[in-house]
């Protein structure tokens, strides 16, 4: 046997040598020996134990922890409540997960068929609710969008056509959903044909429990900086009381308390963006 195939044979054995003792390791010192679940948020309605939620994972004990399909544990855990996402899995070497999870949020509620769904800002289902009534306390109620017909259950997503996310724009707005329950009663979305663009665009209604009306014109442009000027205006709309009204008459507190606040964009978009938009307010 000439020096070069010896050579080649011991470089093969060495390699082969450091596979086994890395697969070695692997299933042995890297083999998952425990799940710790960590809440990142309150779980009030997350009544399951830790115990449970690892037993519900199915996690593969002893296999090693880089050979596990994080995804599949995922599902497993999420389907377990209706209230419960799952952050992430991250792995702390030598051998444990931990499982971040967070509650979901009630954040809206849509009427479909006889009942009312209250689901998170990803439309999943949370619960179910008859008679549902609009507070400042409780989800607020999505009155526009079409609902795929689906015999939904607790735990799967609604399927809702040209659905907008008005909670998180306001979340990116530093509204925290306790204050967007307490300004909003109900949203709506309806389609408006434009004159000006000659085009059919997306207006979303809000309804406040202060008694104004709030209409967001192309609400699928720019929506984050059309939320953060109504904001603005609604912080300072009774500081108008006495002022003049384009129409005529003078701006009084019960006229404030019915009024309208209409957020639109610019149509020139070669010279203005979508951080940029104006208001009108009606009596």
């Amino acid at each position: 046997m000439s020096k070069k195939s010896k050579k080649i044979i011991i470089s093969l054995s060495v390699v082969v040598a450091l596979i086994v003792i890395i697969v070695a390791l692997s299933f042995t010192v890297f083999s998952l020996k425990k799940v710790e679940i960590d809440y990142r948020t309150s779980h009030k309605n997350i009544t399951l134990s830790e115990k449970e939620l690892v037993e519900g994972g199915d996690f593969s004990f002893g296999a090693s922890v880089f050979f596990h399909g994080k995804n599949g544990y995922i599902e497993k855990i999420e389907s377990l409540s209706p209230y419960i996402e799952v952050v992430n899995i991250e792995t702390v070497f030598p051998s444990t997960f931990v499982v971040h999870i967070a509650e979901r949020q009630e954040v809206y509620a849509f009427a479909y068929k006889n009942s009312t769904f209250i689901t998170d800002q990803n439309l999943r289902i949370l619960r179910e609710e008859e008679n549902f009534v609009s507070y400042r306390e409780n989800a607020m109620l999505f009155e526009g969008g079409l609902i795929a017909e689906n015999d939904y259950q607790v735990g799967d997503y609604l399927q809702i056509e040209n659905f907008i996310d008005i909670y998180t724009s306001l979340f990116e707005c530093n509204r925290t959903l306790t204050e967007q329950r307490a300004l909003i009663c109900s949203i709506e979305l309806l389609s408006e044909y434009d004159e000006n663009i000659k085009q059919t665009q997306v207006t979303a209604i809000l309804k406040l429990f202060g008694g104004q009306t709030v209409q967001i014109k192309n609400a699928t442009y720019g929506l984050k900086y059309k939320l953060n000027m109504f904001l603005s205006v609604y912080s300072n709309l009774y500081s108008l009381i006495g002022q003049e009204i384009a129409s005529g008459g003078v701006w009084t507190e019960e006229l404030i308390d019915s009024c309208t606040i209409i957020v639109n964009n610019f149509y020139n978009y070669t010279e203005h963006n979508e951080t940029e938009c104006y208001f009108n307010i009606l009596p």
